[in-house]
């Protein structure tokens, strides 16, 4: 018998050798991954020396210290299944020990069975560590009415009590939190059953916000913004205050609370990026401009870290991947970053957004992906269209030569993957992958060359202007719709399809149009009329085209019909419908620069003469 207290004093030094060695390495300024995994490594093999014999209770208090430190180190490392099942394996261990046979392995039921065979006994305060853990691993999965039952169960209430909640459980739960100063802890069990506890009541608001109850969403983080919590947990809470705020349609508290979670931790980018979408939503351009640039400032800071520093039990491990993607969710650097060039250039900070743009090409580069490679199942843009933005966007800073530049990758790139004639079926449904990707790189190529033509027009290089003119029509040509009114029988189309149908179609009516001003320019007049008339057969409301047609109609002689074009242009009072149209297709033919002061003299003095004649 006497070996047994020396095996116990052994391994309660062993266990304590192994915890100091963790705590120091806690004490670092950078604690890291391989410690935890030596410290877990170490202290599974003891616990598997201490369950190598028969359970018995005078190792009880010693093989439960255990395996709750083996636990808490193998988060992260073990899949939380394993986890469970050692803990099930130990849970029997004890009840094996006192005396007490029970097969079941299901946990609530065990675990009702251990709390009524230790009742109040010396070994309550080693079971309740063990409790936490199973709350713990209740928690990652997300399993709210499972823990219910199992603290209910902890608060001697039983199924025929009245009805209770898991806020009101978690709230009055009392567990003996006693430490035992022979048997060292990897966390003290007060600091994981505050962190558990806040944790849970943030799990419950999150799935509040998904099933769309934002009222009953901000009383559980009201709760939670009353526990002792980190800093950054903090922070997130009142992200997610503000998200449901923003979501009951009450931006300005949203954004206070976005303010808020900012203040306390500098680093919570959900927050910034939350903002940003708070003020796109208000039209404030300039403050969601600021906060994307925070954001990206941020994101690229902490990305230069390099440090593998880990927490033994963290909010992001006991809140889940799904949870916290919810909870944190921050579109990558890359995403930022278009999205700050395309809002800038959107806006009219043009030169700001050309930086950003050959950033993120150069980025792009740097990663060496494929032009035209797939999409990721992401938000970020396809490749061609970042590459077409910066076209658009270098045409607009007026750095011609290197628009062209950047939109000849996109037609050398594409130039193998074009179809020669793609058909569509506008009753029939076409949006299967192939028939989506091939009108893709149809698009893209035909807009490369109108971007082109575009920097060959501002160039005054008229000839090469209308050869890349042609080039886009031909290029975006090859998709032929059958029906001639598509736009009213797209109902067997997805949304997607119709919505490239009509980007092909704006971008045919823009390339026609800029080819019919370049004839107009050289003096090709019959050319000039066809190619506008046909552009207004695409893009009817577009007032610069009508100006252009009337000047051709003029110097064609037939000043009736230029007269005709002229009144309607000056008549209309409304708008043209508005077109949700790709950043690249905006702000032509309107910026053209086309001189229209000699058109507009000789149309006052005919329309004066013909006053005077009758």
């Amino acid at each position: 018998m006497s070996a047994i207290p020396c095996l116990v004093d052994g391994w309660s030094e062993e266990n304590n050798n192994i915890i100091l060695t963790w705590k120091q390495n806690e004490g670092n300024l950078e604690p890291n991954q391989d410690a935890r995994k030596r410290c877990c490594s170490e202290s599974l093999k003891l616990l598997q020396k201490i369950q190598g014999i028969p359970a018995a209770t005078e190792r009880l208090k010693l093989e439960m210290t255990v395996s709750y430190n083996t636990f808490l180190f193998s988060l992260g490392l073990s899949n939380p299944s394993e986890i469970e099942e050692s803990l099930i394996h130990t849970l029997l261990r004890a009840l094996e020990a006192a005396g007490s046979q029970v097969s079941c392995s299901d946990p609530v039921q065990l675990w009702e069975a251990v709390l009524q065979t230790f009742g109040t006994s010396v070994y309550v305060p080693y079971l309740y560590k063990l409790l936490l853990i199973q709350w713990m691993l209740c928690l990652m999965r997300c399993q709210l009415e499972r823990i219910l039952t199992l603290l209910t169960q902890t608060n001697n209430k039983r199924e025929h009590s009245a009805p209770v909640n898991l806020q009101t459980e978690t709230r009055n739960l009392a567990l003996s939190m006693e430490e035992d100063s022979s048997l060292m802890v990897a966390m003290a069990a007060k600091d994981l059953k505050d962190l558990l506890h806040i944790c849970t009541v943030i799990c419950q608001g999150v799935e509040q916000m998904k099933m769309e109850k934002y009222s009953e969403a901000l009383e559980a983080f009201q709760e939670a913004k009353g526990l002792p919590s980190p800093r950054s947990l903090l922070a997130q809470i009142h992200t997610l205050t503000g998200q449901s705020f923003a979501k009951l349609g009450q931006p300005n508290c949203a954004l206070h609370f976005y303010r808020k979670a900012v203040e306390v931790d500098c680093a919570c980018h959900s927050a910034l990026y939350q903002s940003a979408l708070v003020f796109r939503q208000l039209g404030n351009s300039k403050a969601e401009i600021e906060a994307l640039h925070l954001l990206y400032s941020a994101v690229q800071l902490q990305s230069d870290k390099s440090s593998s520093s880990v927490s033994l039990v963290s909010p992001a491990t006991l809140l889940g991947g799904e949870q916290m993607t919810f909870i944190s969710r921050v579109p990558s650097s890359s995403l930022i970053l278009h999205t700050l060039a395309h809002t800038r250039v959107f806006n009219g900070s043009i030169s700001d957004g050309v930086e950003h743009y050959l950033d993120l090409l150069a980025s792009l580069q740097s990663d060496g992906k494929d032009l035209v490679s797939p999409g990721d199942g992401t938000s970020f843009p396809r490749i061609p269209v970042v590459y077409l933005e910066a076209g658009f966007a270098l045409l607009k800073a007026q750095r011609y030569s290197d628009a062209l530049v950047v939109c000849e990758e996109v037609i050398t790139s594409t130039v193998d993957f074009i179809p020669k004639r793609l058909l569509l079926d506008a009753v029939e449904k076409s949006d299967s992958d192939v028939v989506l990707e091939n009108v893709d790189f149809v698009l893209w190529a035909g807009v490369a060359h109108l971007l082109q033509a575009q920097a060959h027009w501002k160039l005054k290089d008229t000839k090469e202007a209308i050869t890349n003119f042609t080039r886009a029509i031909n290029q975006l040509v090859k998709v032929f719709i059958k029906q001639k009114d598509w736009k009213q029988k797209h109902l067997g189309n997805t949304e997607a399809m119709v919505e490239k149908m009509v980007t092909l179609e704006a971008a045919k009516g823009q390339a026609l149009a800029g080819r019919g001003l370049c004839f107009l320019e050289r003096g090709q007049l019959k050319e000039a009329l066809r190619d506008l008339h046909l552009s207004l057969q695409m893009s009817t409301g577009c007032k610069t085209t009508k100006m252009w047609l009337t000047e051709v109609l003029w110097r064609l002689d037939r000043r009736e019909e230029a007269l005709a074009h002229w009144r309607e242009v000056h008549s209309t009072s409304e708008t043209p419908k508005s077109i949700n149209l790709p950043l690249y297709l905006q702000a032509w033919p309107e910026d053209t620069a086309f001189d229209f002061t000699n058109l507009k003299k000789k149309m006052d003095e005919y329309i004066h003469a013909k006053d005077v004649m009758t």
